[in-house]
């Protein structure tokens, strides 16, 4: 099976198991969730990172850690696994993500074993089962752009620093359809204000960054949103 790249209130997990145990030795913890708008646990810092890139993709409409377990067979042992997290994309589609490290797929031969599994989520109803390592997860600048993002969320934004970013890009928009992060700072006026309030627009899905494998620093590329209600999310007349 091949590796797939994907790349308010806050209630409680509501995973199959409880992975936050606190037992020496183990990098567990939780992660307030805006898209979920509840808890997520994760038992690794590789399950705490890609939880990131998920809370940073706008494909992704929903997910859970720990969905219920699945049972199949090698064809020579059964199994009973529970996957780490179910993802469901705003197309509908619904899969199974496993997370390892890159060392251990390779040590058990877990991208073939988990093709048999693969076989039987697809049979369960499942989309697809993908298994990401620390060769995806870590490949810059995705995680840190999807950090960026996730930090910068939050549903408190000053009107002044929205009235001053709406201006410049109904202004911008008039001759451009793009602009770099660095020629909107400038023509919002907001100085060192300017930035943070950009990325809390990428995470809200207003500007898009326009290659998604650039570093999302003051030479990224911003996209408007082009469609008739993208454009009046950003209260930009068409």
């Amino acid at each position: 099976m091949s590796v797939q790249t994907r790349a308010m209130h806050i209630g409680r997990s509501n995973a199959s198991r409880k992975v936050v145990t606190y037992r020496s030795g183990h990098f567990t913890g939780y992660v307030p969730s805006v898209r979920n708008e509840r808890m997520i646990q994760y038992e690794s810092i590789l399950e705490r990172d890609y939880i990131m890139l998920l809370e940073a993709d706008r494909d992704v409409a929903s997910y859970t850690e720990q969905p219920a377990a699945i049972e199949w067979s090698d064809g020579v042992d059964f199994h009973t696994t529970t996957f780490d997290f179910c993802v469901t994309l705003s197309s509908g589609k619904r899969y199974l993500v496993e997370v390892k490290p890159l060392a251990k797929v390779v040590k058990y031969g877990l991208d073939e074993l988990y093709g048999y599994a693969r076989a039987t989520a697809k049979d369960q109803g499942y989309d697809d089962l993908e298994l990401w390592t620390d060769r995806e997860l870590k490949a810059e600048p995705r995680l840190l752009n999807a950090v960026l993002v996730a930090s910068a969320t939050t549903p408190f934004e000053s009107a002044e620093v929205q009235l001053a970013l709406l201006t410049a890009i109904r202004e911008i928009r008039r001759i451009t359809s793009r602009v770099t992060v660095r020629e909107l700072r400038a023509a919002s006026k907001l100085g060192d204000a300017a930035y943070w309030a950009i990325v809390r627009m990428v995470a809200r899905g207003q500007l898009i960054p326009a290659h998604r494998t650039a570093p999302l620093d003051d030479r990224a590329v911003l996209m408007f949103a082009g469609d008739e209600r993208g454009a009046a999310t950003l209260g930009v007349a068409i």
